[in-house]
């Protein structure tokens, strides 16, 4: 005897669940909805996709930032500790100076007090000297003067009784700077007379001529002047003696014969000092020609 077969019913097909059939209204709203929530979804799954992307990348760049910046600071503190280290060098070279500067400022006080005793023994000294050499310049000129009126061109003459012309030319020259001119002019000429072509010859000649001309006897000091050259006419002093006559010749009144020798040196020495000396002159003479 076979058993029954069991029966599966849908409760969708039960009297108490009956199926209501779809009208075309119906399945034209489901699948209106159906295509807006696609639509959104396409819409908006990129956008958050994107907004992740764009998260992610900026965290990356501020690590990247961060980085960057810690490298820095790093370099910055490795730099101040260099810093610090040279500045320590430098203090430690600071206080080294100072040292050496307090030991030498304290040398130098004591070079100067020395050197203010030397000063002062030096001056004793040079004083001591000088009343010295006045004390024999005063016994030279005394035997000078004794002996001119004997002899018409004296020499000077010290206690051993032989004087070298180059002594003689010195003690001479001696006089002239002092302003002893007559003593200075028995003396150039003594050694001119000794040594008349002697080294000191052309000098002895000039100074004699300065001598006079300080004394105010401009003719004989031109005569004196016009000597070196004539007799010295390599010597360098031919220039100064040029100028120093066409001096002498001014203070004479001859005013135009001092012209002809200034333009003369300005001819033949255009280079000497005494060029520049002359053209000064001629200039002066001229401006007051034209006034």
């Amino acid at each position: 005897m076979s058993s029954p077969k069991s029966v599966i019913v849908d409760p969708s097909s039960t009297p108490d669940s009956p199926v209501k059939p779809e009208n075309d209204k119906t399945k034209y709203k489901t699948g209106f909805y159906h295509k807006v929530c696609i639509t959104a979804l396409a819409i908006l799954v990129p956008f958050a996709f994107s907004g992740c992307v764009a998260t992610t990348q900026e965290f990356s760049d501020l690590k990247e930032e961060i980085y960057q910046l810690q490298m820095k600071l790093n370099e910055v503190q490795k730099n101040q500790a260099d810093l610090s280290s040279k500045m320590d060098t430098l203090m430690s070279s600071m206080d080294a100076l100072n040292s050496q500067l307090q030991e030498t400022q304290s040398q130098m006080s004591m070079l100067g007090s020395r050197l203010d005793d030397i000063e002062s023994n030096l001056s004793k000294r040079i004083t001591r000297i000088s009343d010295q050499n006045q004390a024999k310049s005063a016994s030279t000129s005394v035997s000078a003067s004794s002996a001119a009126v004997t002899t018409p061109v004296p020499a000077p003459v010290t206690s051993s009784g032989n004087v070298s012309p180059s002594t003689i030319y010195q003690l001479a020259y001696t006089d002239f700077s002092s302003g002893k001119y007559d003593v200075a002019i028995t003396g150039f000429r003594s050694y001119l007379s000794a040594m008349p072509s002697g080294e000191l010859a052309d000098q002895a000649q000039y100074y004699t001529g300065e001598c006079l001309f300080s004394k105010s006897q401009y003719s004989d000091a031109m005569n004196d002047f016009g000597l070196v050259e004539k007799n010295y006419p390599k010597s360098q002093l031919v220039p100064s003696s040029r100028l120093k006559m066409a001096l002498c010749l001014e203070q004479l009144g001859k005013v135009d014969d001092a012209k002809d020798i200034l333009k003369s040196i300005l001819k033949d020495y255009p280079k000497s000092s005494e060029s520049f000396t002359a053209k000064e002159k001629l200039d002066s003479y001229q401006r007051n020609d034209t006034k």
